[in-house]
């Protein structure tokens, strides 16, 4: 205990002061009613109590030397004090540099507030019975300091970034991309280097992403919007020191009149909020674990909050007074503050965070920690990151690339093919599920130049979601504000579009099943769009302004894509989809997983029939939801094609996804010179199951069809072209992707048999002997 005189008691009333030494002994249990004797007369009051404790004081988390100010604010005989109506306050208390015979010197200033003397009061108090010293100090006036973060410490680190220096930020030089602030605690002064920059003269580039401070560090964001009468906050940290601030934000830097405060007092959680009237303390009834992850969790409504930390019961308590508003007016700081040794009375401490903070959210919206415009961090100062060196563990192979995913924790982005924690496990893709946790996406080029695409296109897509937010298609021009996205949006289905002067926001009337295979259908002509969930009613949509056509130069990207920095602004693109996708149709064009997927990451395949590849001698797999068919080559049958057909087919059968086809094509009913398309049509009733006759004929541009004995249908091709040039084969009885080359006049093919193919009036064709290929043919007849 130091019992030489630390206590300068100054009363001021007009031109009178009186200044009393009083011992240690006699202050502490006197001083309130000394006070009030010596200066019951007095208008202004100022009272600095200076004790430097000693180092077995001070507890895990300190750093040496603590000078501790506060304010009485009420006495056992009744008195009340405001101190926010002090005329005189406390602006600056730091220790000097100066050492003289072992005796440690303290500025004290203090600034007199307007309407009262402008005069400036600077005194020295010695910790010996040494005569206090004047020394004349000049006012600096206020600056505004762009605070920004630093130096990233090692992982697992959690030594201070800032350089120390013995001089004021008057003297002491920093180097550039660092700034210069007084140390209250040690004396002198400190070098912080700015957000995103590290080392020792803060000339290394940070990547933050899961920030760590080392106690002198803070991030800062903007205000709490929307939260004077209510907010809610959940964070996740890791401590390595028993005491810090974690969050602030209030009506000053001060802490004086409003504000909200979460901090670690003693390993305790403890949040606290003024609506203006009395703090609210509410303290955790368990204690954190250094070196363990925690959550809290933060509410307050009104006067009223709780808080909850990790799976324990919420605290519950009450602020004083009868407001019930917060004004917010400072920035929203993480992990302390600018001006934390001002803090400690409104906070409980004084100290910042050490440790690790892995995520922020703030009203139900998770803020992104990273610098400004990748994230809402707008300065700060010492702020590294806590995932440095993560992935100098991985260990990825088959060209797999390893990335952060959890501060402790990195995940291998596999290639198409690969699989697993490292990359180690080959796979055959055929329905792919992606995972939202392993950033999983694929992409594929667009099968036709863009120009094919401007005015009009439309995406069919089969999908099972498991979670209820993510992208399922995007694809956008990097000259223009030309985008489109397909998106899940909290269960719903959202198509958006810009044709470069206003975005189309179209959404589902009605949420989707988690679990549960949808199919979508969404269209594009000009502006307009028109989206389809199911069997939903279709809702359509306009984009804004006068532009028309869209043009996409990037491939089209399927459950997630490579930044989501860089998307479109208003592409709605929040995150990667997690569930499966079986089918993606681009204008009539299936998209084949296997063949078209030109690049993809951490893809596997999702449960399902098709994926222990059921169909035999070379059948292909078709997933049609939870199920599945075979379509089988020619020459076997069954539902998984396990049966050679080994009698001859004189007359084959067709089953609408059938055909057979042929080396040298000619044409039947629909033919096109170049010039026009001629169309003819024999209107009458044939599906019937009876067999029926029918014979075409062309003839330069014109052309006749005869059915049974309805008589011919004549037509003529327009225009002046009179030959037919055929590159093709000759498809009977249907073909692959009938809708895409019969332009959508044909969606299926035929359902029934064939028995006799003539062409030129005496060329007989074996349908099935002379068939090249052919899909699920089998004898006419057969179940």
């Amino acid at each position: 205990m130091v019992s030489s005189p630390v206590c300068v008691l100054t009363c001021i009333n007009s031109a009178i002061v009186r200044r009393q030494y009083i011992s240690m002994s006699s202050l502490l249990p006197n001083v309130k009613r000394y006070v009030l004797a010596n200066c019951s007369q007095i208008s202004r009051l100022a009272l600095w109590l200076l004790l430097p404790l000693g180092s077995e004081e001070l507890g895990s988390g300190s750093y040496g030397h603590r000078y501790i100010t506060d304010t009485v604010t009420g006495d056992d005989d009744g008195f009340d004090i405001d101190d926010s109506d002090y005329d005189i306050y406390i602006e600056e208390l730091r220790p000097l540099p100066a050492i003289k015979g072992g005796n440690r010197k303290f500025l004290v200033e203090t600034k007199v507030t307007p309407g009262s003397s402008s005069r400036l009061l600077s005194r020295v108090l010695t910790t010996t019975s040494e005569p206090t010293t004047s020394i004349p100090t000049t006012t600096q006036p206020s600056t505004t300091v762009r605070a920004t973060t630093a130096r990233a410490a090692r992982r697992g680190s959690m030594s201070s970034a800032s350089r120390l220096f013995d001089l004021s930020c008057d003297e002491a030089i920093c180097s550039a991309d660092s700034f210069c602030v007084n140390d209250y605690d040690r004396g002198g002064s400190r070098c912080h280097c700015n957000l995103g920059k590290g080392g020792e003269m803060c000339a290394e580039d940070i990547i933050i992403q899961y920030p760590q401070f080392s106690g002198y560090s803070y991030l800062t964001f903007e205000p709490l919007k929307n939260s004077y009468q209510t907010f809610q906050i959940t964070l996740e940290f890791r401590a390595e020191s028993e005491d810090g601030l974690l969050l602030y934000c209030g009506e000053n830097e001060h802490g004086r009149g409003d504000f909200m405060s979460l901090a670690i007092i003693r390993r305790s959680v403890q949040f606290r909020f003024n609506c203006g009237t009395g703090a609210a303390v509410i303290t955790s009834e368990n204690k954190i674990k250094l070196g363990n992850w925690h959550s809290v969790t933060l509410f307050r409504d009104g006067m009223n909050g709780w808080l909850r930390m990790d799976s324990d019961a919420p605290v519950t308590g009450k602020s004083q007074g009868q407001y019930s508003k917060i004004t917010f007016r400072t920035p929203f700081y993480v992990g302390g503050a600018p001006s934390m040794y001002w803090l400690v009375r409104a906070t409980g401490t004084n100290r910042g965070f050490q440790g690790c903070v892995q995520s922020l959210s703030v009203n139900g919206k998770i803020i992104d920690m990273r610098p400004w415009p990748l994230g809402k961090a707008l300065s700060g100062a010492d702020v590294g990151e806590c995932s440095s060196g993560i992935c100098d563990e991985a260990a990825c192979i088959n060209s797999g690339t390893c990335t952060v995913r959890k501060v402790d924790s990195y995940i291998c982005l596999c290639p198409l093919g690969f699989k697993g924690h490292h990359c180690e496990e080959a796979i055959t893709l055929a329905i792919p599920q992606f995972n939202e946790s392993l950033r999983s996406f694929a992409s594929t080029p667009w099968p036709l130049e863009p120009q094919n695409y401007i005015s009009f296109m439309e995406f069919e897509m089969t999908f099972r979601p498991d979670l209820e937010t993510g992208v399922l298609l995007y694809s956008y021009d990097t000259d223009s504000k030309d985008f489109l996205s397909i998106n899940m949006v909290a269960g719903y289905v959202e198509f958006r579009f810009d044709c470069g002067s206003g975005t189309a926001v179209i959404r589902s009337e009605e949420p989707v099943s988690l679990g549960q295979w949808h199919e979508l259908r969404v269209s594009r002509t000009a502006k307009n769009g028109i989206l389809q969930v199911d069997k939903q009613k279709p809702v359509e949509g306009m984009a804004e302004g006068a532009f028309t056509q869209i043009k996409c130069n990037s491939e089209i990207f399927i459950g997630g894509v490579p930044s989501y920095d860089t998307v479109k602004k208003n592409s709605g693109i929040l995150r990667p989809f997690s569930g499966s996708i079986q089918k993606i149709i681009l204008n009539d064009r299936t998209i084949d997983v296997k063949q078209d997927f030109t690049f993809g990451v951490n893809l596997a395949n999702t449960a399902h029939p098709c994926v222990s590849s059921p169909c035999a001698n070379g059948g292909t797999c078709v997933p049609k939801k939870d199920s599945y068919e075979c379509d089988c080559p020619l020459g076997f049958d069954g539902q998984h094609c396990q049966k050679a057909i080994t009698e001859a087919i004189e007359i084959p059968q067709f089953i609408g996804r059938s055909y057979l086809t042929y080396d040298n094509p000619d044409i039947l009913k629909s033919y096109n010179l170049g010039s026009g398309i001629a169309s003819i049509t024999v209107n009458g009733s044939f599906s019937d199951g009876r067999w029926h006759r029918v014979k075409a004929v062309r003839d330069g541009q014109s052309g006749k069809v005869t059915v049974d004995d309805y008589g011919a249908r004549t037509g003529k091709s327009p225009g002046k072209m009179r030959q037919l040039n055929i590159n093709g084969d000759l498809y009977v009885g249907g073909m692959k992707e009938i809708a895409l080359h019969t332009n959508r006049q044909y969606m299926r093919g035929l359902v029934g048999c064939i028995s006799h193919l003539t062409l030129s009036t005496d060329y007989h064709i074996s349908l099935v002997e002379d068939a090249a290929d052919g899909k699920n043919i089998n004898t006419c007849g057969t179940k």
